[in-house]
This record gives structure tokens, sequence and C-alpha cells, in this order.
């Protein structure tokens, strides 16, 4: 499982990507860079890729980003929205 997570840094966007073999260890390594795992989605109208990713507080996701699962920061969601 490959994620994408955009935040915003003091300096503009970011972006982080983050690979595992497990949503679990995905989650893992995401808490090192600061986000903590909310649960792990399973929401039957979304796309099957989507299905058991981590959910993060304080990102919008999961998405689909054609390779990878991506999450945004509240504040690019609204730029990017808009």
């Amino acid at each position: 499982m490959k994620i994408r997570i955009y935040r915003e840094t003091p300096q503009g966007f970011d972006k982080i990507e983050i690979d595992g073999d497990t949503a679990e260890i995905v989650a893992n390594r995401a808490a090192v860079e600061g986000f903590q795992c909310k649960g792990f989605n399973s929401n039957p109208a979304q796309r099957l890729e989507l299905q058991g990713a981590p959910k993060f507080t304080g990102l919008t996701g999961p998405m689909w980003d054609g390779d990878a699962i991506r999450y945004e920061c509240s504040t690019l969601y609204a730029e990017l929205s808009a």
C-alpha cells in the first residue's frame, strides 16, 4: 500500500509518500511523521482500493490518486476544491 500526504508547512505545501505491506504498517509510519490514525476506512460506497485504508486526524481522505491513496490537510483541500 502506498499513500501520499499533502500537508501545509511554513514554506507552502509538501508531499510525503509512505509505503508499507499493510495498512497498519503505513499508519505506524505516518505516526512517525505526526499523523494520528483514527481508524480504517470501511465505506462500501468508495472504491475497492480505499477499503481498509487508514484514516488520519486532521486530514481529508482517503482518496484515490491513480497509483496511491491520497490525503490532504484541510487548507489544501479547501484551496483545491474552490
